[in-house]
């Protein structure tokens, strides 16, 4: 099975772009540092959404550095509103699920159904695993329309004392879709030296793009004209180093031409995957450990990060994108408390970057990195 990771995140309107631009760059660079040859995808919007809940309970030094690490301001007001901005263009759901008779302020679940839609549910994680894993799994299967499945196992949930569950999806259609007719079979160079046969959609249309002496760079606009999948494909991958600057001015420098334009079919899907190594990486340390203090979930003082799950998936075909990925954050007790110009060519059969974003706000939803196919 091929690995990957999915890049879904939003830049929201009015809340720091450029922010969660870092966030999301900081995040593929301790991804990539860990190995730079898989394919990539990941949701940093599912991500985000799912630390915000938790960052509600969090107090004291933990709190600080979720700031630090997300971005997040004391009351969260501006990513709160501003996520409501990007329900506009994908469907993001919510929910807590808390072991049976296990006590939670009533003032923490009263603000994640008031900020987040989050609604509790009750589980028997303990004594039965295998029943709450699937209330789970199929919470996240209807939110994200059967994209996502069997995400958590028995054995991922059965220490949880409560989880907070983020599930987003998002299903567009290309403005100018692709004619099957013109697909053509032909090589994906992959990273590795190998070649893939696979089938290449063909478009000849005006197209938002750029091509420098390093990269080719095109923006593929949804039917809705607030969304688009921004394709980055290096000359070299090896050699290539992609950061929020460069990203900046990439898409800074687009602009209207004639394309002929070469795009694969692909569906990718991650295995449910860690991210604790990854956040604590980024900044995230005091959260997963004994000294991790959510009073504000708990007065006892007595929960901790046990594991934070992702899992995301990405159909890109003829007719447009359908995408999804969910996040799981399991709480454990702890041990101790224009000039016209020549048609540009875009074959895209070789490793290249894909980004989905909200045209109007900036916000990127989707990133991805294609090395293999």
């Amino acid at each position: 099975m091929k690995k990957m990771i999915l890049l879904l995140t939003a830049f929201i309107f009015g809340y720091s772009v450029s922010a969660q631009n870092a966030f999301t760059f900081k995040l593929y660079e301790s991804i990539n540092k860990k190995d730079d040859q898989k394919n990539v995808l990941f949701s940093p919007t599912s991500i985000m959404t799912a630390f915000a809940m938790v960052y509600e309970g969090a107090e004291s030094g933990t709190k600080k550095e979720f700031e630090s690490v997300f971005n997040f301001k004391p009351d969260n007001k501006d990513f709160i509103e501003q996520l409501a901005e990007l329900k506009k263009v994908a469907e993001i759901s919510n929910s807590i699920w808390i072991l049976n008779n296990y006590k939670i302020l009533p003032s923490y679940l009263q603000k994640m159904k008031a900020l987040y839609n989050a609604s509790p549910y009750n589980c028997a994680f303990l004594s039965d695993p295998a029943g709450s894993a699937k209330k789970i799994n199929d919470w996240i299967s209807t939110n994200t329309k059967g994209l996502i499945q069997k995400m958590v196992t028995p054995a991922d949930v059965q220490d949880f004392k409560m989880a907070l569950v983020n599930a987003i999806y998002f299903k567009q259609k290309w403005k100018i879709i692709f004619d099957k007719e013109r697909n053509q079979k032909a090589p994906f160079y992959n990273l590795d030296g190998t070649e893939t046969e696979v089938e290449l959609m063909h478009n000849s249309q005006r197209y938002l793009a750029a091509e420098t002496a390093k990269e080719k760079i095109i923006s593929i606009p949804y039917e809705d004209d607030k969304t688009s999948m921004l394709i980055i494909m290096p000359n070299e991958m090896k050699k290539y180093k992609l950061d929020n600057s460069t990203y900046n001015q990439l898409t800074a420098n687009l602009y209207n031409q004639e394309v002929n334009l070469h795009l694969p079919k692909f569906t990718f899907e991650t295995p449910t995957f860690e991210l604790k190594e990854l956040l604590v990486d980024c900044g995230l340390k005091t959260a997963f450990s004994d000294g991790a203090d959510f009073s504000g979930m708990r007065k006892e003082r007595d929960l901790k990060i046990g594991t934070a799950l992702h899992k995301a998936k990405i159909i890109v075909n003829e007719e447009g994108t359908e995408a999804a990925a969910a996040t799981v954050v399991g709480m454990v007790q702890t041990t101790s408390v224009s000039t016209p110009r020549a048609p540009m060519q875009m074959r895209v059969d070789k490793p290249f970057f894909y980004f989905i974003k909200d045209n109007t706000t900036g916000s990127i939803l989707f990133m991805g990195r294609m090395n293999s196919l």
